[in-house]
């Protein structure tokens, strides 16, 4: 009887002990910034290479249009001129009204037309940029989940994240676990030269358009 309950005692004093180390089991974990390994995929440089070109692609039709205006408007200003001149008949005064009310009538038409395609061009960009991104997103959230799962992490944070009040998820993380620069190294690995022409053709292509937006 003795020796049963010294039995049932050692089990009750081991139990906790099983369930303290269960509950101490650790994972290993990796902490990484999704945002900058997307920004510094090769894929993602290559596609907003498209969409710089594409902005560019707008905003030199917008200004064929923007100059289509200007010779109506000239036109408008000679006519308005020639209604108040004492010096024109009042038949050439008939004419130039006549003549006003088309130009008129051509430049509201030209003016829709602009802002159709402003707004409708603006919106093709954009629409374009979020399919292409999402697919990006897609594909990279792949290889970073069979990445870390080949490298044996079971728990991976993104530091990017914020919650819905703007502030960041992770206040305060071990530096010494994140995964970010060898993730960007990983993805391009064999795209390197790609990446490289990439980033140059991206950024000539961009002070082309801050040149633009500076000179308008």
């Amino acid at each position: 009887m003795t020796r049963t309950l010294a039995s049932i005692a050692l089990a009750a004093l081991l139990l906790p002990l099983a369930a303290t180390q269960a509950q101490e089991k650790t994972y290993k974990t990796a902490y990484v910034n999704m945002q900058a390994v997307f920004e510094g995929y090769y894929k993602t440089v290559q596609a907003n290479i498209r969409f710089a070109n594409d902005k560019r692609d707008f905003l030199d039709r917008l200004k064929l249009l923007e100059e289509g205006l200007k010779p109506l408007q000239e036109k408008a200003q000679k006519l308005q001129a020639e209604l108040k001149d004492d010096l024109v008949s009042d038949d050439a005064k008939k004419e130039s009204a006549r003549k006003l009310r088309m130009v008129m009538e051509e430049g509201s038409n030209k003016q829709q037309e602009y802002m159709r395609f402003r707004q409708s061009g603006r919106r093709d960009i954009e629409d374009k940029r979020l399919k292409a991104e999402g697919e990006l997103i897609d594909d990279l959230s792949d290889f970073v989940r069979k990445y870390c799962e080949m490298n044996g992490y079971q728990i991976v944070y993104d530091i990017n994240g914020k919650s819905l009040n703007r502030m960041p998820v992770l206040l305060l993380y071990p530096k010494e676990l994140e995964i970010t620069d060898e993730l960007v190294k990983a993805v391009n690995r064999g795209h390197e030269d790609e990446l490289a022409k990439a980033q140059e053709e991206l950024k000539a292509i961009e002070a082309t358009l801050a040149d633009d937006v500076d000179n308008n």
